[in-house]
Parts: C-alpha cells; sequence; structure tokens
C-alpha cells in the first residue's frame, strides 16, 4: 500500500514538473513511480510524452511502445508511438502504427493526417491521396488532411490544386498551424514570389516565435537573392533557438552565396557539432573547402559523408540525427548536391555511385543525368555515358552539353559523321557554342586527313596497277 502511495505521488510530482517545463526532473521521477509499479500503461504513456518534450523521440517511442502493450486497445498511445516513428524517420512503423489507430478510432483525423504525410515522404503520393479520400469518407470535414494532401500536390507541382486545398485548410480552421507558410511556399515555387512574401509577414504577424515560418521566409528571401534579409530571419531563429541546426546551416550557404567562405566553413561545422548526421551539413563543408582550394581536407570531408550513408542503422537505434529528410525528393536533392562536389572534389566513382541513387528519387532530372554521364566518361565507362546522354536528350531536346558529350564520344570512336551530326544539331540551337565550334574544327581536320588517306592509298593501288612489275626489264626491238 505504501509503494503504491508512493508512487501516486512521483507521478504527481512529475505531472507539476512537466507543466513547469523541467523535462528531467519530471522523467526521473515517472521512472521511480514505474520502478516501484512498472504495469501502469498511463504512466509509460506519460514518461513517453515527456521524453517526447525534452527532444529524445527514440525514448519516447519505447515508452510508447510499452503503453501500447499493457493498453492494445487504446488508440491515443498507437497514435503518439506512430507520429515518434515518423519523426525518426521509421516510416513503415510509423504507417503500420498509424493504420491499427485508425482501425480502433476510424475518425482519428490526426492519423489520417499523418499517414498522408509518411506517405509523402515516401513518394507514394497516389497512397496519400487514396488515405486522403478514405480521411474524406471517414470525417466531415479534416482541415489537417486538406493541408497534409496539399504538400503532395506541390511536390508533383500541381500548385493550383495546392493552393485549393490549403485555403480549404483555413477555411476550416483558420488557426491550424504552417499553413499559411505552406501557402506562402506554393506562392513562391509557382513564381508569385510577392503573394509568398506578403502570405510569409501576415503569419510572422499573427505569430512573430514561429520557428519554420522564419524559416522558409529565409528560404525565400535567399532564393530571390535578397541574401541580407534571408540572414536577418536566420538570425532571429537563433534568437530563439541557438542551438537550431538548420538556421545555422542555412546562415551557412547565404555566407557560401556571398564568398564569405571562412564564414561559411565556420557555420557548417558548427552544424556539425549540433548534429554529427546533420543531412547535407558535410557536403556543404565540402564544397566550402574546395572553394578555398583545400582540396584533401575537402575529400576527406566528404569520404566521411559517403560512410554515413553507407552504415545503414539497427531498426532499434536511436540516430543521433534528429532531421531526417522531409521527402523522397529532399533525400534525391541532398544526394545530387553530394555527387555534384564529389565530381567537382575529383571523385567521379563515388560521384557515378551518388548520382545513380538519387536518380531513384527522380528519375527525370536532367541537370543530374547530366553530372551522371560526365562521371561516367571520366571513369571509363562511355557506353554508359552515351546511354544516359541520348536519354537526356530525350528529355530536353535543347540540351547542348548532352550533345556535345554524344559528339565527343562518337569522335574518339572514330564515326565522324555521326559527330559531325551531332555538332550540327547543336549548332543550330546555339550557333555562338564554343565547344561545339572546336569540335567541329577537330571533326573537320580529321575527316580532311582521312579523305587525304584514302585518296592517297588509291593513288598507290591506281599506280601499281599500272607500273610492270619488273620495270628494270626493257623489250627492245631489232
Amino acid at each position: 500500500m505504501n509503494e503504491w502511495f508512493d508512487a501516486e505521488q512521483h507521478v504527481d510530482r512529475a505531472l507539476e514538473l512537466f507543466e513547469r517545463g523541467r523535462w528531467s526532473e519530471a522523467e526521473q521521477e515517472l521512472r521511480k513511480a514505474l520502478a516501484l509499479n512498472p504495469d501502469q500503461p498511463e504512466w509509460h504513456y506519460n514518461l513517453g510524452l515527456t521524453l517526447e518534450a525534452a527532444g529524445r523521440d527514440a525514448e519516447a517511442l519505447i515508452a510508447f511502445t510499452r503503453a501500447t502493450e499493457l493498453l492494445p486497445e487504446e488508440p491515443q498511445p498507437l497514435l503518439a508511438a506512430g507520429m515518434a516513428a515518423a519523426r525518426l524517420g521509421r516510416l513503415d512503423d510509423a504507417i503500420r502504427r498509424l493504420h491499427s489507430v485508425v482501425r480502433l478510432e476510424p475518425k482519428q483525423e490526426l492519423a489520417y493526417a499523418h499517414l498522408i504525410e509518411c506517405h509523402i515522404r515516401m513518394g507514394n503520393h497516389d497512397q496519400a491521396e487514396t488515405t486522403f479520400y478514405l480521411a474524406q469518407h471517414a470525417l466531415e470535414e479534416s482541415g489537417l488532411c486538406y493541408a497534409a494532401i496539399a504538400e503532395s500536390l506541390a511536390a508533383r507541382r500541381l500548385y493550383d490544386r495546392a493552393e485549393w486545398c490549403l485555403r480549404e485548410a483555413l477555411r476550416i480552421n483558420p488557426s491550424l498551424p504552417r499553413v499559411r507558410g505552406t501557402l506562402g511556399r506554393v506562392y513562391a515555387a509557382s513564381g508569385r514570389s510577392h503573394r509568398a512574401l506578403q502570405m510569409y509577414l501576415r503569419e510572422l504577424r499573427d505569430d512573430p516565435g514561429n520557428i519554420d515560418a522564419l524559416l522558409d521566409f529565409g528560404d525565400l528571401l535567399f532564393e530571390m537573392g535578397r541574401l541580407p534579409e534571408a540572414a536577418e530571419k536566420f538570425r532571429r531563429v537563433l534568437e530563439l533557438q541557438p542551438a537550431n541546426p538548420e538556421a545555422h546551416i542555412r546562415l551557412g550557404e547565404v555566407a557560401l552565396a556571398a564568398n564569405r567562405l571562412e564564414q561559411a566553413n565556420l557555420e557548417f561545422e558548427l552544424v556539425l557539432k549540433l548534429d554529427p548526421l546533420y543531412p547535407d551539413a558535410r557536403t556543404l563543408l565540402g564544397e566550402t573547402l574546395l572553394r578555398r582550394g583545400r582540396i584533401d581536407e575537402a575529400r576527406e570531408c566528404l569520404k566521411l559523408e559517403l560512410e554515413r550513408l553507407d552504415r545503414v542503422p539497427d531498426s532499434d537505434e536511436s540516430h543521433p540525427s534528429s532531421t531526417p529528410p522531409a521527402s523522397v525528393r529532399e533525400y534525391a536533392d541532398d544526394l545530387a548536391r553530394l555527387g555534384k562536389t564529389l565530381l567537382e572534389a575529383g571523385m567521379p566513382e563515388d560521384a557515378a555511385r551518388i548520382l545513380t541513387l538519387s536518380l531513384e528519387g527522380v528519375p527525370q532530372e536532367v541537370d543530374v543525368l547530366r553530372r551522371l554521364a560526365l562521371a561516367s566518361f571520366q571513369v571509363g565507362r562511355t557506353k554508359e555515358a552515351v546511354s544516359i546522354s541520348r536519354r537526356i536528350v530525350r528529355l530536353d531536346p535543347a540540351c547542348i552539353e548532352a550533345m556535345h558529350n554524344l559528339a565527343l564520344a562518337a569522335f574518339n570512336r572514330d564515326r565522324l559523321l555521326v559527330a559531325l551530326a551531332w555538332v550540327q544539331r547543336g549548332r543550330r540551337i546555339s550557333p555562338h557554342d564554343e565547344g561545339l565550334r572546336r569540335l567541329r574544327i577537330r571533326i573537320i581536320l580529321r575527316l580532311a586527313a582521312q579523305k587525304a588517306r584514302k585518296a592517297w592509298a588509291n593513288l598507290r593501288t591506281r599506280r601499281a596497277r599500272t607500273t610492270p612489275r619488273f620495270p628494270w626489264l626493257r623489250i627492245v626491238r631489232i
């Protein structure tokens, strides 16, 4: 009886500490209570909430999982576990848990919204739409689901439909977080930058401390070339959250764009101290070191990033990185940037491997295909490079680089007429391209040399036929 009373007292103190934001002390009290009575699902759930508030999602997931084992028919712990798994990037696990929530509670709006988000992050946009329509059938109206499916539509560049969904979300629930910020991103992506700026200003007027809106606003200003204003937004984030790695990495990108290489170097190194597995940080650091002329250091840095990508963590392992890529597209973009930097660092074999991985997410990305073709040429895989270049021309018939590569490959194999045809096709698109002009001169010179050799060979053959076999023998008439 005393143990039960002591455990209840620990739980009461934990609740008080939680409400005051003292997460570590609240955790200690809950663990003391669970040591006395480990079979209380509500206490495990509360421990999960405390760990979640402290940013320790992997440990929170363990606590939520224990709560669901003790209370399998209760949807709330399952929902919390699914959301924690999604934040950790364990999307298959998250989807499985969220489907269980929907089976237990068919009108659970949060479960549908997070299911849509998980499918989007995996690149399964058809499945995301199916889930959205199931939610429409189960719920009367869901602002969260409209906002979630808008992300899928925006990722597929269906901006008009995305805008409509976001406006519907705001109509249903004007207080939904991040919807105006997402609408701003849609405006920016569809070329309506000034409307996007107005949307972010409105969002920040209503919520000046909105970290996500500040970061998105800064990204838009960066894309518009307004670097000082972008840097100011990222510094504002750091005033609110001094250890925010996203703000530091964006400040580094601003410094890199302004050619302040030493400052960029410091920002990227700080990000790696805050989160050693932060996506893209070592790639950006390697790019900065290359531009500073520190080639060997850049290569070592890029090798560490390749090792990070090659490590496949165990499913139960706690990831130090708190920022898994938001979508398949974002992950592909990170790989594409790494591949580009590897190519610049003189590591074409690694670049080809990484760029091939990137294309699994965005198979029609012409810029990535161009770099992959170049890497393949550099490592001697000419047949593969030619195949990639032909694919580029099918996707972008005006791609001069691909035509130059195809002409050069044909020239190296002595297929001069084919090479000349590619050069002439390229020059019709860009008559003043210097690379094509030089290659045309080389082709013409080699064709002339071939023609001269052939003419000389024909002449020798003709002389051989008309000259006596033994010219020193003469027939003398008497």
